[in-house]
């Protein structure tokens, strides 16, 4: 272990008070004093066993009884960077997640600026991919391992029965193509989607419209309203997806950039943790933010929702 960037517990606890208040307000509950105290001080950092990604993580894995859940994150644009949405992951780690993100850290300015220069890591006139899809693979199977090994911090720590794999734009289509892993409980993508049957696939992704047979588990497809240009494409994916329960999530007044970059991951993090705490948690409550007439994302004027095959 090493090179541990700590968020500072001031800073933190305030973010978490935020994001659990919207979270209270997306499940139609109130945010009880408990659900403050127990957020978690989280850490990113960097493994020996995987120099190539970037993991958050609770401070303490022994903080808490039981397992972690584990998430592995794409970022946009593909980009090799696992610091690019620190703001986005470290909320979903605080919440009891073992996040591994694409890519090493990066310089501090990858945090906070939408369009990076290739010097800075940002894509470059080619247009070609600093990652690959076969990068969230290794993460799973990292976290196999490190979970079997005895020794290891994460040794008999990570719940590796309960994996999200999820990713922004490019990224999400990197996700798709590992959703295919049958260690893969759910798929989360963001301002994403395939591109038109016949088309190409982006470089470093290997998905097509042919990729989304190969799903096994629930996804949920989010994306901005009509200003992002990767809605349509979620459409088609949602009308595609005819075997497993699917979310179609479009939040409005949000572009193809998504919120990851704003301050505690903006209106996406909440989403995610309650995605995340139902799928992978069996979180009824949080169930109620997606599922039935009257849930909280119905209810929810900055959100329009479909949904297929929820239970």
């Amino acid at each position: 272990m090493g090179n541990n960037h700590p968020i500072r517990q001031g800073e933190s606890i305030l973010r978490h008070v935020n994001i659990l208040r919207r979270l209270a307000l997306l499940l139609g509950t109130t945010l009880p004093f408990v659900a403050v105290a127990q957020a978690l001080p989280v850490i990113m950092t960097m493994d020996a066993g995987l120099p190539t990604h970037t993991v958050y993580r609770p401070t303490d894995l022994t903080s808490r009884p039981g397992h972690w859940p584990v998430v592995v994150w794409a970022n946009g644009e593909c980009l090799n960077l696992g610091n690019r949405a620190r703001s986005f992951l470290s909320q979903i780690a605080a919440q009891g997640y073992v996040v591994i993100a694409v890519g090493p850290i990066g310089a501090p300015v990858v945090e906070r600026k939408a369009k990076l220069e290739p010097a800075e890591g940002g894509r470059g006139p080619d247009r070609q991919s600093a990652s690959h899809w076969t990068q969230l693979i290794d993460a799973l199977n990292w976290a196999e391992q490190a979970n079997a090994t005895p020794g290891n911090a994460y040794f008999s720590r990570l719940d590796v029965k309960h994996i999200a794999v999820m990713g922004q734009s490019c990224g999400g289509m990197q996700a798709l193509s590992a959703a295919a892993d049958p260690r893969v409980t759910t798929l989360v993508e963001f301002n994403s989607g395939t591109l038109p049957a016949g088309s190409a696939p982006l470089d470093g992704t290997g998905a097509t419209q042919a990729s989304l047979a190969q799903v096994h588990g629930a996804v949920a497809l989010v994306t901005g309203d009509e200003h992002d240009v990767a809605s349509r494409n979620a459409d088609a994916d949602f009308a595609l997806l005819t075997t497993v329960p699917v979310v179609r999530a479009v939040a409005r007044g949000i572009g193809h950039e998504g919120s990851f970059l704003e301050p505690q991951g903006g209106v996406f993090t909440p989403f995610a943790i309650a995605w995340l705490n139902w799928q992978l948690k069996g979180d009824t409550q949080a169930a109620r933010a997606f599922s039935g007439k009257d849930c909280g994302l119905c209810r929810d004027a900055g959100w329009s929702l479909r949904t297929k095959r929820l239970p």
